[in-house]
């Protein structure tokens, strides 16, 4: 009975901080946020990206371009293993639009809600198929028993939320809660579902040194302080969202560029070639695809154009987009695939 007694208790504190806190809800089954742009009739474009690719381009833009409507879903991290599990929701999308980056493909960097949305058998399959090393599969499979103890405790593994809401909460009762946002800059998101990442011209530069420190550590600690792209669940994963976005029409493959300061603290020369090692096997599987390098525009790593570490803001989204379309359309119609 007191075993009993204090797990409720603990439960129910769990969830009063959750609420208070403002944070995600738990949840066992979740495909993610549903978010779309343009006609709502006649064949659909599926994009297959995390929030990076929602924040880089203009998508009402694209899809007038493309002269079709555009959806996707989301969840917070996403990444090809996750996006394999949307696609099979879209199999007669005509074009896929596919965003990756060296945040997205690296295998060290987990969704926290990847055991929402990919089954576990699934998640089996790759790991001994891939040969991935004890450490990281043992990561990935106790996501899945993680997300049933969250049905007690909310706040199971979800340190960082909550430091970041009670330091949130904190500047509110000190009335910094403005000058909090305005150095950190906030992703802003219109609510679902339109697809837009909204206006913000926050950006890194504003950060003070002793955040942009944090926000790296916290990604060190995320990460293992490595990134892998040539083996695992994600790997495997683009190269089956590819094969099946071949079968399905036009394929576009947009390499998102990420802010000079991720770069320079995570990528070195061999994380640097393994990532183009990554880009060129998926581009042997879908010859005939539009590649689209955002990545490399002229200083479209600066930090100006970052609401975060990774994500645009809308000085760098109009860059980004503009690149894009000129890109897409220089490399063949947008009405037929290449």
């Amino acid at each position: 009975m007191v075993l009993l007694l204090s797990l409720v208790l603990a439960s129910v504190a769990d969830y009063a901080l959750v609420f208070w806190l403002k944070l995600p809800q738990p949840q066992t089954s979740f495909l993610g946020i549903y978010r779309r742009t343009g006609p709502e009739t006649g064949p659909q474009v599926f994009c297959a990206g995390s929030s990076l690719t929602e924040s880089a381009l203009t998508w009402s833009k694209v899809s007038a371009a493309l002269g079709q409507g555009i959806e996707t879903w989301g969840v917070g991290g996403s990444s090809p293993d996750i996006w394999e599990e949307w696609q099979k929701q879209r199999p007669h999308s005509n074009v896929t639009i596919i965003g990756v980056s060296v945040y997205d493909l690296n295998e060290m960097h987990l969704a926290d809600a990847r055991a929402n949305v990919v089954p576990l058998s699934r998640t089996i399959d790759d790991l001994w198929s891939s040969h991935v090393d004890s450490a990281l599969a043992h990561r990935i499979l106790t996501q899945y028993p993680l997300k049933y103890v969250r049905l007690l405790l909310p706040t199971a593994g979800n340190a960082d939320k909550v430091l970041v809401g009670l330091r949130s909460k904190a500047a509110g009762l000190l009335g910094g809660r403005s000058s909090l946002a305005a150095r950190e800059g906030v992703a802003l998101q219109p609510p679902p579902p339109i697809l837009d990442a909204g206006e913000s011209t926050s950006s890194v530069t504003e950060w003070s040194s002793a955040y942009l420190i944090r926000r790296l550590v916290v990604l060190r600690a995320e990460d293992r302080g490595r990134h892998e792209f040539l083996t695992g669940p994600k790997n495997r994963a683009l190269h089956r969202l590819l094969s099946q976005a071949r079968n399905q029409g036009r394929v576009i493959l947009v390499v998102l560029p990420v802010s000079r300061p991720y770069i320079e603290e995570f990528i070195d020369e061999s994380a640097r070639a393994a990532f183009e090692e990554a880009i060129k096997q998926a581009m042997a599987i879908v010859p005939e695809a539009t590649l689209v390098r955002l990545d490399r525009a002229p200083a479209i790593s600066d930090p100006a154009y970052f609401v975060d570490l990774v994500h645009m803001n809308s000085l760098g989204r109009r860059v980004a987009t503009e690149a894009f379309l000129k890109e897409v359309t220089h490399n063949g119609s947008m009405d037929e695939p290449r």
